[in-house]
């Protein structure tokens, strides 16, 4: 009770402070209703189109916007937050969102992003790529409406130790007192053994590329050295890499087959085996599968292995065809067409290594 007669003799001592004060508090309450009916103006751009919009300074961003038919919607991006007071915007820039999908595990996700680039758009959607993943297009990439599908490929690395095939190379030469179109091994190829540390890339669990990290040699690879007389062709399987070709000899790839038999990653043929192998010549008929057998090319074999078949045979330099059967020719022998009785003897019986390459 005290202080307020104490604040009321002030008062009345004091006329002006008291004049003061009513003229603060009216001062106050013209200045807020002025905030609610002031009005402004901003430029809005919108998707490269320029708007005006009025609004009063109390009002958010959204209801301005909204009062003057601009858009509001989750599939725009605003330079302002929706929520920010109209009397703290300067200008308002409008955009559409970019929309997309990610390929990514096995799925797709549709996205919607305002992001600025493609990275803001997989932590938006709760992906996060390993150090070792590829995305694409690069996480840093701008965001535009080309953009389209940002596919992430999970990218994981495996070493392994084992024993491995190390590949035959061949070299071919024309000696011109061979006979034109016949061909001599000089020496037998064969593929070799090592032990191999590998670092396996897999991606998206499958296996892409085998880095050789260290090799010791078990059984060093034979390289295969054929002789051949003038203009002769030769067919040479994928797997045997020919190291070097002189004289006048046409050297002709034979492919790996249609797939329906997987190849040995490290030899490069589909397995191999080692048989034994007779000769045969003329018989006046046609072979089992149907063709005129022919030296250089047909051969007969089990019942297990299919018309067509083609073997790549290091003691004879070239592929063959299994195109015929056999009476004699049991699991794990071959007969073998030559031109000749006398070439059949010479031939004989022997055990060779065989490469299957489809």
């Amino acid at each position: 009770m005290n202080r307020d007669r104490e604040t009321a003799g002030f008062l009345k001592k004091y006329p002006g402070v008291k004049i003061g004060i009513i003229a603060l508090i009216l001062l106050l309450v013209v200045g807020v209703s002025s905030a609610f009916t002031v009005e402004k103006e901003v430029q809005v751009n919108l998707e490269g189109k320029v708007y005006t919009a009025k609004g009063k300074l109390l009002e958010s961003l959204e209801e301005v916007l909204i009062a003057n038919d601009l858009p509001v919607s989750d599939e725009y991006k605003y330079s302002a937050p929706l929520n920010t007071l109209f009397k703290d915007v300067i200008d308002v820039q409008i955009e559409k969102k970019i929309s997309g999908n990610i390929l990514v595990d096995g799925k797709t996700i549709a996205y919607l992003s305002g992001g600025a680039t493609v990275g803001d758009v997989l932590e938006e959607n709760g992906v996060k790529p390993d150090e070792d993943d590829k995305v694409e297009p690069g996480l840093n990439t701008p965001l535009t409406t080309k953009t389209g599908n940002i596919k992430v490929t999970r990218v994981s690395y495996v070493e392994t130790t084992g024993i491995k095939d190390v590949p035959m190379k061949a070299t071919i030469a024309e000696n011109p007192g061979l006979p034109a179109g016949t061909r001599n091994v000089v020496q037998v190829g064969q593929n070799g053994k090592a032990n191999m540390k590998e670092r396996v890339r897999y991606e998206n669990g499958i296996e892409v590329k085998r880095e050789v990290i260290t090799s010791d040699v078990i059984m060093p690879a034979v390289e295969e050295i054929i002789e051949v007389g003038p203009s002769t062709t030769i067919t040479m399987p994928e797997a045997v890499q020919v190291s070097s070709v002189t004289g006048n000899v046409n050297v002709e790839k034979s492919a790996t087959g249609d797939g329906s038999t997987s190849v040995n990653q490290e030899s490069g043929f589909k397995g191999s085996m080692v048989v034994s192998a007779t000769a045969y010549t003329a018989t006046g008929s046609g072979t089992a599968s149907g063709t005129t057998p022919q030296s250089g090319r047909t051969i007969a074999a089990w019942g297990g292995i299919p018309f067509g078949t083609q073997v790549y045979i290091p003691a004879l330099g070239g592929v063959y065809t299994v195109e015929d059967r056999g009476g004699a020719v049991g699991y794990g022998i071959i007969d073998i067409y030559m031109d000749s009785e006398e070439a059949c003897q010479t031939w004989g019986r022997q055990n060779i290594e065989i490469y299957f390459v489809e």
